[in-house]
């Protein structure tokens, strides 16, 4: 038995850990090197996962469901390779060192079976066995773990999804996702100011999610890491129209302004001057109330991961197509996202985990 796997991500990586701890024979495709969003996850620090998990953290109960399952399991794997971890308050998990660099060389300790600068371009079947570019094989089993375009410059997004093709499964359009927001505003003379807020997206005067966090203004936009969760909720609709991002400058604080001065304390002194142009009264509706219409996203350049993918319609609870049970597909490739603190890498993780069981389970 021989598998193929196609992405050199955290799932890949990891899978590749599980095959050669069962000495299952594989070889690791990946097109450019690996653990590339590993070493950027958490600003280089790392977010591997969470220990808290809920549902409507992820835009499908797919997610949610694999990742309770094997939660525990993850962290016994993390503990077997040597990835010491600790927890903040927030319950994101980093390794001890705060460094992304110990997470890809405690997966890459072990010599494995990597082909490094390899894009896949087409995937054969032949007499029952797989070829990737037409000439690597025979395989008997596929893994595809190749990620999505979230982070690649617009040059390298060309022909990313093109050797899904002779799949014939169904791919749910993408969007970015975990991305700041592009607003009808000017936030020249406010490019850069950092806020803590209550931050909303709010559809047709109606709140649909909030979050308490800081916000950074841009030229045209805004982003930070609670604005990025607010962009994952908003990926989710049909209708996007009638959409804005409302900030409550004093979420836990009631106040009525009655000089300019009373401002100097409690918003970053570039706000200060730009509200200086509005009413007393108009001020005091802004500081809870900071709102700008949304024009779209920033590009998935910009974006930590993607909404859209192979639709889950596609894939059984074992995640090998329905159409064909030697083919299976874990991580971002597939129509499932979640929130920023570490859930996307903990889904690949566990993904990689099941999907190992499963392949182990054939052997």
């Amino acid at each position: 038995m021989k598998v193929a796997i196609i992405g050199g991500g955290a799932c890949g990586l990891m899978l590749a850990n599980i095959l050669e701890n069962h000495h299952i024979s594989y070889e690791l495709f990946e097109k450019s090197l690996v653990g590339r969003k590993i070493l950027a996850s958490g600003n280089g620090k790392a977010n591997i996962g969470n220990i808290l998990v809920k549902e409507e953290f992820y835009n499908h109960s797919f997610g949610y469901t694999l990742v309770k399952e094997y939660q525990s399991k993850l962290f016994s794997f993390w503990n077997d390779i040597g990835l010491h971890t600790k927890t903040d308050e927030e319950g994101r998990i980093y390794p001890y060192s705060e460094s992304s660099l110990s997470v890809l060389e405690c997966l890459m300790k072990r010599p494995l079976h990597i082909v490094e600068n390899f894009p896949i371009t087409s995937i054969h079947k032949l007499n029952n066995k797989y070829y990737l570019n037409e000439v690597r094989g025979p395989f008997d089993y596929i893994v595809i773990a190749s990620g999505s375009i979230a982070s690649f410059i617009p040059k390298k997004q060309q022909g990313f999804y093109d050797f899904l093709s002779s799949l014939e499964v169904k791919i749910k359009p993408t969007t970015p996702s975990l991305v700041g927001f592009k607003l009808d505003c000017n936030f020249k003379k406010l490019n850069g100011v950092r806020v803590k807020c209550k931050a909303s997206l709010v559809k047709d005067h109606k709140v649909l999610y909030s979050e308490v966090g800081e916000a950074i203004l841009k030229l045209d936009g805004i982003s930070g890491i609670c604005i990025m969760n607010l962009s994952s909720m908003y990926a989710r609709l049909k209708d996007k129209s009638g959409c804005y991002i409302s900030l409550d400058l004093l979420p836990d604080k009631e106040i009525k302004i009655t000089s300019y001065e009373d401002l100097i304390s409690l918003i970053p002194p570039k706000l200060v001057e730009d509200f200086k142009s509005h009413s007393l009264e108009e001020v005091n509706e802004l500081l809870h109330r900071f709102s700008f219409p949304i024009l779209g996203v920033y590009d998935y350049e910009f974006a930590q991961v993607v909404s859209g993918g192979i639709s889950l319609e596609e894939i059984t609870e074992q995640m090998h197509l329905k159409k064909d049970s030697h083919i299976y597909v874990g991580g971002e490739l597939l129509d499932i996202d979640g929130i920023c603190g570490g859930y996307n890498l903990m889904f690949a993780f566990c993904s990689a985990l099941k999907i190992g069981e499963e392949l182990c389970n054939i052997k």
